[in-house]
């Protein structure tokens, strides 16, 4: 089995790695400073006189800049730990999404006899959604990299979608960010309307309802902040939720509630407060991911998502009845 814990994976190692990798010219000040923002504060009395004196030759001296000896081709090789982990990537579905059927053939031919770091079945999702995005389909696979590059150029594009009620939309958008939901095993878009550029509002689709994309070959004047416009569209009031940190319950819910924008502060040794901010859209997702956590945390407010935790309850107690 590869070695997880090793030398060459410590931070001297990595400042050297990443110096040889960058192949240029810097000055012992500059060198210094990547030294000093990158280990510890003696690091580099260590590590400085083996670089710029009679030490490992990567560097040579002219006019005061040190400049590299390496050849511009030269290279840093993947550990067998880096290659057992890209194998074990390249086994992840969504792959294909980032990769052409081409590179990823090639990928599997320079990693046919390494071993992968761990497997899909190696993991057992017990509060994960069963209908997933369909990561092999290709018109998913298209209108993924379609949207992907039109984020990257912040380029318009037609998109047909179908909502929750079979009816099919089409308009024009401006793709601002895609998301990934662990819990849900799907992608969504964070986009704003072609039509409302003067009053810009952010608009959620979940990837698997797009059934067409298309690029219009038009670019944005100006790349809306997304993150202005988020905060925009929260509610007034945030949900409010008390966290008592055992069984690890604090990591656990940082996790859970990783995709909001959130604060949390300490109220006393185990007890936290995080305010959790949310809009119209993602407000029933935050109610079943709050529900789902378990007993460690109390939901304190607000009133309306107070209610709609109540109401959620008191449905589901209806159902169990049925059954009892």
């Amino acid at each position: 089995m590869t070695e997880l814990f090793s030398e060459i994976y410590n931070c001297y190692f990595q400042v050297i790695k990443s110096l040889i990798e960058q192949k240029s010219s810097l000055s012992k000040k500059e060198l210094f400073f990547q030294i000093h923002n990158s280990c510890f504060e003696e690091s580099a009395l260590y590590l400085l006189p083996k670089l710029t004196e009679n030490g490992w030759g990567f560097y040579e001296k002219k006019e005061g800049i040190l400049h590299s000896k390496l050849s511009p081709d030269f290279y840093a090789p993947l550990t067998s730990l880096q290659k057992s982990y890209l194998k074990a990537i390249l086994m992840d579905d969504k792959i294909r999404l980032f990769l052409t059927d081409q590179e990823i053939k090639d990928f599997d031919t320079v990693f046919s006899g390494i071993e992968p770091l761990y497997t899909p079945d190696d993991f057992y999702y017990y509060d994960r959604f069963s209908d997933k995005d369909d990561y092999k389909n290709p018109d998913y696979i298209k209108n993924f990299q379609t949207i992907l590059a039109a984020i990257q150029n912040h380029e318009y594009i037609d998109i047909l979608y179908e909502s929750r009620s079979n009816k099919r939309i089409h308009h024009t958008y401006l793709p601002c960010r895609l998301e990934y939901s662990i819990k849900n095993d799907r992608f969504r878009l964070l986009a704003v309307d072609s039509r409302l550029q003067h009053s810009p509002k952010v608009v959620t689709l979940n990837l698997s309802r797009i059934k067409e994309s298309h690029p219009t070959g038009t670019t944005a004047r100006q790349v809306p902040d997304i993150n202005k416009l988020m905060q925009h569209s929260y509610y007034h009031e945030p949900a409010r939720i008390i966290i008592k940190n055992r069984r690890n319950a604090l990591e656990r819910a940082m996790l859970q509630f990783a995709n909001y924008e959130k604060s949390t502060r300490k109220l006393d040794d185990d007890t936290y407060e995080c305010l959790i901010y949310y809009n119209k859209e993602n407000e029933s997702e935050l109610l079943i991911e709050v529900l789902s956590f378990g007993p460690m945390i109390q939901v304190t407010g607000n009133e309306t998502f107070l209610r709609l935790i109540k109401e959620r309850l008191m449905r589901q107690k209806t159902l169990f009845d049925k059954f009892l």
